[in-house]
């Protein structure tokens, strides 16, 4: 079996990238552990809501270090466990959110750039994926806040602005219509992940 040859140009590119920082990956999972919190703001006509998403599965995949080179990332949310106290929101949300055909809300990071540490421990990422909701799919982009843990694990805290008719969603409404909910929300989260 002939051995690889390496070439004066595979040696000049593996040069480059060595000289820009470059190093490969050997990432760790982390998981979301069941202390996470998942919370999303709103207003309406009458006053303000907040809806907790009461279970959500995700995972990163990162290099384990103070502040994480991140690889991959999924958060993804079933709309049956979006929870807003009161019976009736609950089941306009999941109208609205097309639960019956799309009973799954799914994020997925495309791609995560440090922004360095700051004096108080916190790490910022700057971060780009594709969000999946009520049958549409588009582009988000977020910055981040994190910290290392003593046992190895991470917080991350974030929010981010979301516009429901950017996803097809109509506004919820009730009261025949006296109650509007308004098209902008926040989604906010404060989640540990550990191996």
């Amino acid at each position: 079996m002939p051995r690889p040859r390496i070439t004066l140009l595979s040696l000049f590119v593996a040069s480059l990238a060595l000289a820009a920082g470059w190093t490969p990956m050997n990432p760790t999972r982390f998981t979301l552990q069941p202390e996470s919190r998942f919370w999303i703001e709103g207003t309406s006509s009458l006053h303000a809501w907040t809806c907790e998403v009461r279970q959500v599965d995700g995972f990163i995949d990162a290099e384990a270090a103070p502040a994480p080179r991140v690889a991959a990332a999924e958060v993804s949310v079933a709309v049956a466990e979006i929870a807003c106290k009161n019976g009736t929101m609950d089941k306009k949300t999941r109208k609205a959110l097309k639960a019956e055909d799309h009973p799954t809300i799914r994020y997925v990071l495309e791609s995560a750039q440090s922004l360095g540490t700051g004096t108080d421990g916190w790490f910022e990422l700057k971060t780009t994926g594709r969000l999946a909701m009520a049958g549409a799919e588009r582009s988000l982009a977020m910055t981040l806040r994190g910290q290392a843990l003593p046992d190895g694990g991470f917080r991350f805290v974030g929010r981010t602005p979301l516009r429901m008719t950017d996803f097809g969603v109509d506004p919820p409404t009730a009261l025949l219509g006296t109650l509007k909910t308004g098209d902008e929300l926040v989604v906010r989260f404060d989640v540990t992940v550990a191996r």
